[in-house]
Parts: C-alpha cells; structure tokens; sequence
C-alpha cells in the first residue's frame, strides 16, 4: 500500500509562532517604567508648518507685469482658484485677467491688492 504524505501547515515557532502577551501597565506602577514601548518610541520628527495663501478664490486684485522673461501685461484679474503648495517656492494662483480670455498661473508676489491706479 503507498504512504500518503500529510500536506497540513504547521506552524513554525521561527515565523511568527505566537508570543507572549505584552505586560500590563497601570498607572503608579513600576511597570509604567520599564515598558518596553517606551523605550522604543524614536524622537519627535520636526515638521515645518505650510503657508497659508494670502488671497481667496473670488478676490480682485492687481496682476503685475511680467517683466521681460515673462509676457504678461499689468492688468486687473480675479482669483480663480487656490493651487497647492508643492513644497518649495513660493504659492501659486489660477487668475482670469479682464483684459485676456484664458486664465493664468501666478505666484503670490506677483498679486497685490490695490485696486484703483492712483497713487
């Protein structure tokens, strides 16, 4: 008659075999302190805070010129939306121009709001 192997998984106490229970820590007991969690736990991580946008989705504001690398005439416009911070430079802005059809992404110190041309 042929043998017939078993094909049943036993557990293995190497890979992951069950552990005991971690011990019970109450407050005003000793154990408090000699809790090994504690003693794992890394530093605090340092976490730079993001900046906020200074304008709101709906405001007039002032659009300077571009300048010569940019082609972009001095014009009112009108935030459009709020884009994210993406972690480097400075915040950005979708605006629509009322002197061009299509909309545009400016940075944040490129808006100011003065709304009249005098000075």
């Amino acid at each position: 008659m042929p043998q017939i192997k078993s094909i049943a998984v036993t557990p293995s106490r190497k890979a992951g075999g069950r552990r005991r229970p971690s011990p019970t820590v109450t407050e005003g007991s000793e154990e408090l302190a000699l809790a090994p969690q504690a003693q794992r736990r890394a530093p605090p991580r340092i976490v730079a805070l993001q900046p906020t946008h200074r304008y709101r989705i709906g405001e007039r504001l002032r659009m300077s010129n571009g300048g010569r690398s940019i082609s972009r005439v001095e014009a009112f416009c009108k935030v459009i939306a709020t884009l994210p911070y993406e972690g480097h430079g400075s915040l950005l802005y979708r605006v629509r121009s009322d002197s061009e059809q299509f909309e545009r992404v400016v940075a944040e110190a490129d808006l100011s709001r003065k709304t009249d041309s005098s000075p």
